[in-house]
């Protein structure tokens, strides 16, 4: 039926020379067998089930595959997922895919299935050539200053280990789950695989652990030392703004206070840091004493307020009288935001009963499930409405929406027949609605980009959202038409906002709100103006030769870029008929340029800084005020996480220093990097003592070693850890290895980095 095929198989070319004839024959004619097969239909005396996905075994596969035989093909798996397929491939024999993956660098057969995952791929050492190296053998590469993954067959075992501890240590100490996963932990676990690489495993555990006094007492010096380190840069600052709030410990009743600090550095980088979250220590909240506690902190860093600086508060009226002088208050947007949502849901002179009684149905339903414990029973628990929580409505209702139809299941009658006077598409347009006011607030309350340009467009968007059509139902319509009433009266805006929303690219054309462009524009040219005379003084006095040097230098700057290879006319006369140069201010009103939706626009006035300076420093100036207060709010938050009620006798300045470490501590890090060279000499010091005699140490000569040398400008980052741990390694082998021909190689290292 195919004797082309039959000839090719026959062919002596073909044939497998490692094996005798008669052995070479069976080969042959098992394989005539098949082919003839694959062209029967059905063969007499076999079964009618034969087709042809015929299994060959590994011995046959890897023949065939060594040979480059045209029948044998590799492809992926659809469904794969792990990064060991990038060398590895699953075999098929005439397009019948078979058990066995094969190696792309060696070409070896590894059996396999789809149960068994990717362990055989794992396990699989292939043999490759090394390039010959071309440097001594005793100089550093520069590879050898990087961590590599461990290829040892005991690091599944060791993970298993591990993680069978993370789990007990959960249960044992009553931590979260999610402990395991924070950056304080990781940063723990990788010192003390340091320690283990230095000292060994002969050093009991116990005796490098440190006390929870003597971690009590290091706070206070580690607290302190980052205090200078920010304080150093508070110095230097000309414009800044704060956000500052209060509340009060529900386990303890301590009233605290928090500041927070915003600037735009020298890199036209957006800065937040975190002052204080400080004991109220004052008898009363009246308005003078909260003055006097945000003065009495801010002095600590060697700022004070004035009537250039920005306060970012919510809308109290202690707030607004506390800072009603010597500085500018600027209402919080989120607060606005979520006053407006909650007197409609909760107030009945807003006259949205529809929206009204759903949301009592939802919230009585909730407080049920939580209070009987069966929230576990759902695929994700039901958020109850909080005062405090901003989009509380919205956040409620979703998690409502979204287990919707499970509830029948663990309801009991009496909430069965509330459940039943929820009506699911009201629900599902309330939320649709709330969505964009919470998504709003999100974008509001960011706090790694300027967020204040948001706040006129975000809020006409919401405006006009709220206009009621002929689609909303009995819930929508009253509901809408109460917000889009408040909105424009209740939410204030200050002239700040409009400048700050000029000072964007992509909305200085006020396409939202054309009525308001000419009123932004006078904001921004009484804001320039002001600017230019403080900076330029003495500009009117200025002679006739320096004006005319002044018009050739803006010359230079309105040139095309591809002009500016050539040199400046030396030719006096030419610059006298040249056309009235458009001021600064106007050039950018003319600007065309856009920007990236997502894009900083603190980097559109770094890249144009040289072309518009006095708006740029308006810009560095406007654009670090936060829209909102949510910094402090978080701030908060966090101390909620950390006064809880297995510590409720930690001091308050305990609190404050704590919560101070963990806000500020990433970011002070990336400013005050560690000096690389100091830590590598303290390194090679330590390195020079031999493996036996380092676990010969004793733990006071450790402790007294580590308080003679404690610094937090010394501490080293993750990156410094990895070249230490590294560096200790291979100094140790090469003292083993070379012993006293050390010292030479340490200068030639030294110099080579």
């Amino acid at each position: 039926r195919d004797s082309d095929a039959i000839k090719a198989r026959l062919d002596p070319k073909n044939a497998y020379m490692g094996l005798p004839n008669a052995r070479f024959i069976l080969w042959k004619i098992r394989e005539i067998a098949l082919l003839c097969c694959s062209n029967l239909s059905v063969l007499p005396g076999m079964s009618s089930t034969y087709d042809e996905k015929s299994t060959l075994s590994k011995a046959e596969l890897q023949r065939l595959v060594s040979s480059d035989d045209p029948l044998i093909s590799f492809k992926k798996p659809s469904n794969k997922r792990s990064d060991c397929w990038t060398n590895f491939s699953q075999v098929y024999h005439s397009n019948n895919a078979q058990d066995y993956i094969v190696c792309l660098v060696c070409k070896s057969i590894l059996k396999w299935t789809k149960d068994q995952g990717t362990r055989v791929m794992t396990h699989h050492n292939c043999v490759k050539v090394k390039s010959p190296s071309t440097t001594p053998t005793r100089q550093r590469t520069i590879s050898s200053y990087c961590t590599h993954p461990s290829l040892s067959k005991e690091c599944p075992l060791i993970r298993k280990r591990i993680t069978e501890v993370c789990v007990e240590y959960c249960a044992l100490d009553g931590r979260s789950f999610e402990s395991v996963a924070g950056t304080g932990f990781k940063a723990l676990a990788k010192q003390l695989v340091n320690a283990g690489a230095t000292l060994g495993t002969s050093v009991n555990v116990t005796e490098l652990l440190p006390d929870p006094s003597t971690i009590s007492r290091n706070v206070e010096q580690v607290y302190f030392n980052l205090k200078k380190q920010l304080i150093s840069l508070c110095v230097s600052l000309e414009c800044f703004s704060i956000t500052c709030d209060f509340w009060t410990a529900k386990l303890t009743g301590v009233h605290y206070g928090g500041i927070s600090l915003h600037y735009v550095d020298e890199h036209s980088q957006l800065r937040m840091f975190t002052l204080s979250c400080q004991a109220y220590d004052f008898e009363t909240q009246h308005a003078i004493n909260l003055r006097s506690f945000v003065n009495k902190v801010l002095q600590e860093y060697g700022l004070h307020l004035n009537d250039e600086i920005f306060v970012v508060t919510d809308n109290e009226n202690k707030m607004k009288s506390a800072f009603k002088d010597d500085c500018i208050r600027v209402g919080c947007s989120a607060h606005y935001l979520n006053k407006i949502l909650e007197h409609a849901f909760l107030n009945k002179s807003s006259k949205c009963e529809g929206a009204q009684l759903l949301f009592k149905l939802v919230r009585a339903i909730i407080t049920n499930i939580r209070q009987s414990h069966k929230q576990s029973l759902l695929s994700t628990a039901p958020i109850n409405y909080s005062n405090t929580r901003f989009s509380g409505v919205y956040l409620m209702c979703n998690s409502f929406l979204k287990v919707y139809y499970e509830l029948p299941k663990i309801l009991g009658d009496e909430q069965k027949k509330s459940y039943l006077e929820i009506d699911h598409e009201s629900l599902q347009s309330l939320c649709k609605y709330l969505a964009e006011f919470f998504k709003v607030i999100e974008k509001l309350s960011c706090e790694k980009k300027p967020t204040i340009h948001l706040v006129v467009p975000y809020k006409q968007y919401l405006i006009n959202l709220s206009v009621v059509n002929d689609n909303d139902n009995h819930v929508m319509a009253p509901l809408k038409r109460y917000i889009g009433k408040e909105l424009p009266d209740y939410w204030v805006l200050k002239d700040i906002h409009f400048i700050a929303t000029m000072l964007h690219p992509n909305l200085k054309s006020f396409n939202h709100t054309p009525n308001q462009k000419y009123h932004a524009e006078a904001l921004l040219k009484e804001e320039f103006d002001k600017c230019q005379q403080n900076q330029h003084p003495q500009a009117s006095s200025a002679t006739q030769n320096n004006k005319r040097k002044q018009t050739q230098q803006n010359n230079t700057k309105l040139m095309p870029s591809l002009d500016d290879i050539f040199d400046l006319p030396t030719a006096p006369d030419e610059s006298s008929n040249t056309p009235e140069l458009k001021s600064e201010f106007d050039r950018y009103l003319e600007d065309k340029t856009k920007i990236a939706k997502d894009a900083d626009v603190l980097t559109f006035w770094e890249n144009h800084e040289s072309s518009y300076p006095t708006l740029a420093k308006i810009a560095k100036r406007v654009l670090s005020i936060p829209a909102t207060n949510t910094a402090v709010e978080r701030l908060f938050s966090d101390s909620g996480n950390t006064i809880t009620n297995r510590r409720t006798r930690l001091q308050t300045s305990k609190v404050n220093q704590l919560l101070f470490i963990r806000r500020n501590l990433s970011q002070l890090k990336e400013l005050f990097p560690t000096s690389l060279i100091q830590t590598r000499k303290r390194t090679i010091s330590d390195a020079s003592v031999t493996p036996s005699k380092k676990r010969k140490f004793s733990i006071e000569d450790c402790d007294k070693s580590s308080s003679q040398e404690f610094d937090i400008d010394d501490l080293p980052q993750e990156d410094v850890f990895d070249n230490v741990l590294q560096e200790d390694a291979i100094h140790e082998s090469f003292q083993h290895d070379i012993g006293d021909g050390m010292s030479q190689d340490d200068n030639e290292e030294e110099n080579y980095l």
